[in-house]
């Protein structure tokens, strides 16, 4: 039997086209059933259905050709695809977000002992990043209680997955080589249904960058995603699919890696942008900055801990990304939780560092940095928390 086969491929909407479609039949005045096809293997069927979701219409099935007609026992790979089509996705949290605390004091008081359960566990946190970061972050990883790995080959992530640890790919070096083991790592970490966060490095920069935010969105599922206000808006723009009203003019300018000029964006702008892109990815999303912006789609917070130290060193922005994946690994229910508990140890850290009278600059400020980590964790291990009232965390009202 001669099986058909599409060939013009070229208008690949992904779930981010397919999330704008569903969209737009909400809106009507009936029901449509609504079925995907195109390109469903049993590597992203749930991902699909995870990720079209919206809260007002869901994809109501699925349409498989070749992973059917191609299988050996074509009974067998139906069989199996059904249980995909009805089990939740590895990587998919297993409460509802309107079951986790909302309170920022109800959220902070629990953070030393997560601090203290991450040292007890010490999970791997494997990290693909640019040779630049790749020492520092494995110091922050060690003094914050986890295990570092700094591997840039795909075909390794398999093994270290099966490892029950974290994933940052850090888009740093966005070449096609590390664009395909990105690929094959994001894959492997879902499959085994632990976090993965991405950090697009320098996204709106340049048009290979941007086209590799693109790549990466479609290529699998980020339970996290930070970056500065630019890059935030290059993943609002680039994950937003075909027929989707975002335009160029939307995102921030970006020059290298860094924030780039000023967008005029009002606090409330910044709470709105990150509740509503964790809502359309169904994950947590950090916009970092003078004052950090973090949301689940549900709950949204404001931080303004940290020290302008941090913006004179290499790496810190990325490093980051590292503490708060280790706390993923950790506390696999409340992302929000692990995000947030990342960010106030590494910045509550960097003040005391800072209020050192040992520390001049940004080039004495990184040793006492570490130090402070260091510290953080040991007396939250002695069940001493009283560093976190330090935090400076408050829920953000949404239009």
């Amino acid at each position: 039997m001669r099986r058909a086969r599409k060939e013009n491929t070229k208008s690949i909407i992904g779930t981010a086209g397919l999330r704008n479609i569903l969209d737009s039949l909400s809106t009507l005045d009936r029901q449509i059933p609504t079925v995907c096809i195109g390109g469903i293997k049993p590597d992203n069927l749930q991902r699909v259905i995870f990720q079209s979701a919206t809260t007002r219409k869901r994809v109501d099935g699925v349409a498989i050709v070749s992973a059917i007609m191609g299988a050996s026992s074509p009974r067998s790979a139906a069989s199996s695809l059904l249980k995909l089509v009805h089990d939740p996705p590895a990587f998919a949290s297993r409460r509802a977000l309107n079951t986790f605390p909302t309170a920022p004091s109800d959220l902070v008081k629990s953070i030393p002992s997560l601090v203290a359960r991450l040292a007890a566990r010490k999970p791997l946190c494997h990290n693909m990043t640019n040779l630049v970061v790749q020492n520092f972050a494995a110091n922050v990883a060690l003094n914050v209680g986890g295990s570092p790995i700094m591997s840039s080959d795909g075909n390794e992530a398999s093994d270290l997955a099966a490892l029950g640890g974290s994933l940052v790919i850090n888009m740093g070096t966005a070449s096609p080589d590390g664009l395909a083991n990105y690929t094959i790592a994001l894959r492997a970490y879902n499959n085994a249904g632990n976090p993965v966060l991405l950090d697009p490095v320098g996204g709106g920069a340049t048009a290979i960058r941007r086209s590799a935010v693109r790549h990466l969105m479609g290529a699998g599922y980020f339970t996290i995603i930070k970056g500065n206000e630019a890059e935030i808006m290059t993943v609002l723009r680039e994950g937003a699919g075909p027929g989707s009203r975002i335009t160029a003019e939307a995102a921030t300018a970006q020059h290298g890696v860094d924030s780039g000029p000023d967008s005029g964006l009002t606090s409330d702008d910044k709470a709105n942008i990150v509740s509503k892109l964790a809502a359309r990815e169904r994950c947590v999303i950090l916009m970092t900055g003078a004052t950090d912006f973090v949301s689940d789609g549900q709950r949204t917070y404001a931080i303004s801990n940290g020290h302008a130290y941090l913006g004179g060193v290499t790496g810190t922005g990325c490093t980051v990304g590292t503490t708060i994946a280790a706390f993923a690994a950790v506390e696999r229910e409340d992302t929000l939780l692990a995000v947030l508990a990342g960010l106030l140890m590494y910045e509550i850290a960097a003040e005391r560092a800072a209020s050192r009278d040992d520390v001049r600059g940004p080039g004495s400020f990184v040793p006492a940095f570490l130090d402070e980590l260091f510290s953080v964790r040991e007396e939250s291990k002695r069940g001493d928390g009283r560093w976190i009232e330090a935090a400076k965390v408050r829920q953000m009202e949404l239009n």
